[in-house]
């Protein structure tokens, strides 16, 4: 199967074959046209995550904006569901609006596939998100996994039930699903099976013992390591027969909770210790992050069991980690209580986490970026779960939001950033010392958001507090964010004066921080407004030069940006476009599609200046589509806004408005990285 680009989509790649259910994964796609909502039911383990994606791969090239899988499985605060699906979706925060308005808005005009997997436990809150995106979006359709449905007018159900169990009297095996199944994980688990008559009745007593369940049945496939078919199904007859009598009022429910109980006893001491254990996880983790949260001297070699636990089936590799099925998280938790390690456990869990926003914060200013940017996205949903089960007055819940500032601000999540900071902001202590961090950190991602005067406010008093605790270093970020807010305000006089005071509070503290290229960044951006090219590039020469001995990227592209239209100023067109494709790399390299967006405007205008119609149309199409498909409205500021506006009047005039209408029709229907291939060449 081809690779789908990620602005297209984030199906995972199926990693066993799709067995069972055709039929409903049949029903789900003719549904699909001409259905807005569709939820599929069905009690756990049944299968429903499994039809949706597999329906969702067999039609995502219906929906030019792609076919998303939003996991909520793991996720437990409602407020924060439109941020999940935004940050999904790549949509990056900008504005002071509210994130379902901003989601909404986003979404009015798309073609484009949702799937919300695992509702039930956030009922409430993807009613309310799905009925306003239905509301809006015609062109939007939404899947639905849960073992309830939104009870809303537009939906329509999509029960689902486990396999068909056999008859005692076994035709082929290919009629049944419910064996075929069986019959695949027996082979995964023990390659070159055997299958006879004898193998086959006693697969059947297994599926018929299991209801069908299709997770059932594959724990007890991988049990095949240990024991052979017939004496795997003798096992499960004894297991079940010892704990029931009437088998009538053995339910689903209880089937499925009898078979997670006996795969738990049939697994090592070790194996259950830390299956109990990695319940304190939400959503993916990694091998780090399991061996630090739950090694100790009674688990020792927690990577070899994690191996272990993904071969009967009790965990789920993916891309970069691990991840429980819900259903066996919660026997662990059940198994944790009953150890009474709950709150070790998740103490250890928080400072995992804390520990990582450090080791990002400290690692960040160098070559790793791209790293730390993926390891953050992909422990976002833990990073929430360390906060939300603190107190927001805690020193651990303080300093950890405010660790975060590059979640929050350099990769885009900012409204959910403030969330997180007002309410440790509202709750922290005057005396906590990592009070002004908070603070100035809030104030940045206030600024980045448009909110000058909150952002003023913050890092004053960031700035107050930190020279009130002699922490230099925190005083120079502080700074920094009274010196951007300066800037976005038009107070151009008052920048460089700003920027002076955070190289000496940094001097003072004796500290190297990547924000010091920012703060001459922000220098060199206020000068390139003022028309002072000169100036910018003999600051950017030093940002270069900071960046480059650190092999940082982030702002050493930002620079790059600014160096473009200061080259361009000075007429150096060749230049100029240098420093723009270097920008425009970087920024697609780490998915920064608001400085992907600002690259290619400004190439586009730099193909004006040298008299090229076609290449500014072109270039000015594929913005537009960026911009489109990331949500991007904030990026029309007169300093970018009338650029733009003077290259496309001066390709109209070279071109005339039908051929330049065509061109741009062209960029903007080019696949993103078709588009970014034509803007480096």
């Amino acid at each position: 199967m081809a690779q789908v680009p990620w602005w297209r989509g984030n199906l995972p790649a199926e990693t066993s074959g799709f067995i069972g259910h055709e039929r409903e994964v049949r029903r789900l796609l003719k549904l699909l046209p001409g259905t807005p909502l569709i939820t599929v039911t069905g009690s756990g383990g049944v299968g429903k995550s499994r039809i949706a994606v597999k329906a969702a791969e067999e039609c995502r090239d219906s929906y030019p904006a792609g076919a998303w899988l939003v996991e909520l499985s793991g996720e437990h605060n409602g407020d924060l569901l439109a941020h999940t699906v935004a940050a999904v979706l790549g949509l990056r925060e900008q504005s002071a609006r509210s994130q379902i308005e901003v989601l909404v808005e986003f979404l009015a005009d798309k073609r484009l596939l949702l799937l919300l997997d695992g509702c039930e436990h956030l009922l409430a809150a993807c009613r309310d998100l799905v009925a306003e995106i239905l509301a809006a979006a015609p062109g939007v359709r939404i899947v639905v996994t849960s073992r309830q449905t939104l009870e809303l007018p537009q939906e329509t159900p999509l029960p689902v039930e486990p396999f068909e169990m056999p008859e005692p009297e076994i035709g082929a095996p290919s009629a049944n699903d419910a064996l075929r199944f069986f019959l695949d994980r027996a082979g995964a688990a023990v390659p070159g099976l055997k299958v006879d008559e004898a193998t086959l009745a006693a697969a059947a007593r297994i599926c018929r013992r299991l209801d069908g369940i299709p997770l059932a049945i594959e724990l007890a496939a991988g049990r095949l390591k240990t024991m052979t078919v017939e004496r795997l199904a003798d096992h499960l007859e004894e297991r079940f027969d010892a704990l029931y009598d009437d088998r009538a009022l053995l339910t689903r429910h209880w089937t499925l909770r009898t078979t997670i109980g006996w795969s738990h006893e049939l697994c090592g001491p070790e194996e259950r210790l830390l299956w109990a254990r990695l319940s304190v996880f939400a959503g993916n983790f990694d091998a780090a992050a399991a061996a630090w949260v739950c090694g100790d001297r009674h688990l020792v070699n927690v990577r070899d069991l994690l191996a272990d636990l993904v071969e009967k089936s009790l965990l789920i590799r993916v891309s970069g980690g691990y991840r429980q099925p819900e259903t066996i998280r919660d026997h662990g938790r059940e198994q944790l209580a009953r150890l009474d390690d709950e709150e070790r456990l998740t103490r250890r869990h928080r400072y995992h986490y804390l520990d990582l926003a450090r080791q990002a914060d400290a690692d960040w200013y160098g070559p790793r970026q791209e790293e730390w940017a993926d390891r953050l996205n992909f422990s976002v949903t833990n990073l929430r779960l360390a906060l939300d089960s603190d107190s927001p007055s805690t020193s651990l819940s303080i300093e950890l939001a405010g660790t975060l500032w590059i979640l929050w601000f350099c990769l885009g999540r900012l409204r959910e950033g403030r969330y997180y900071m007002e309410w440790a902001i509202d709750a922290a202590p005057v005396t906590d010392p990592g009070l002004p961090r908070l603070l100035w950190t809030d104030g940045c991602v206030a600024i980045a958001r448009g909110e000058l005067e909150l952002g003023r406010l913050r890092a004053e008093a960031a700035l107050s507090a930190a020279l009130d605790w002699g922490d230099y270093a925190a005083a120079g970020h502080a700074q920094l964010r009274l010196a951007r807010r300066s800037l976005f305000a038009g107070s151009l006089d008052e920048v460089e004066p700003a920027v002076d005071l955070v190289r000496e509070y940094f001097r003072k503290a004796e500290t190297v921080t990547v924000d010091e290229p920012i703060a001459l960044v922000t220098l060199a951006t206020a000068a390139t407004w003022r028309g002072e090219f000169a100036k910018v590039v003999s600051v950017l020469e030093e940002v270069q030069r900071l960046c480059d001995a650190r092999g940082e990227l982030w702002v050493r592209a930002c620079g790059d940006y600014v160096l473009s239209i200061a080259q361009l100023g000075l007429g150096r067109a060749a230049e100029a476009t240098v420093a723009a494709r270097q920008s425009l790399d970087v920024k697609w390299r780490l998915r920064d599609a608001a400085g992907v967006a600002l690259a290619l405007d400004q190439l586009a205008v730099i193909a004006a200046v040298e008299g090229d119609g076609r290449r500014t149309a072109r270039l000015q199409g594929s913005a537009a589509r960026l911009c489109a498909t990331f949500g991007l409205r904030g990026l029309g500021s007169k300093s970018v806004s009338e650029p733009r506006t003077v290259a496309e009047r001066t390709a109209r005039q070279l071109l005339g408005d039908d051929t330049y209408d065509a061109i741009f029709a062209e960029g903007h229907d080019d696949d993103l990285d078709s588009a970014m291939t034509y803007a480096l060449g």
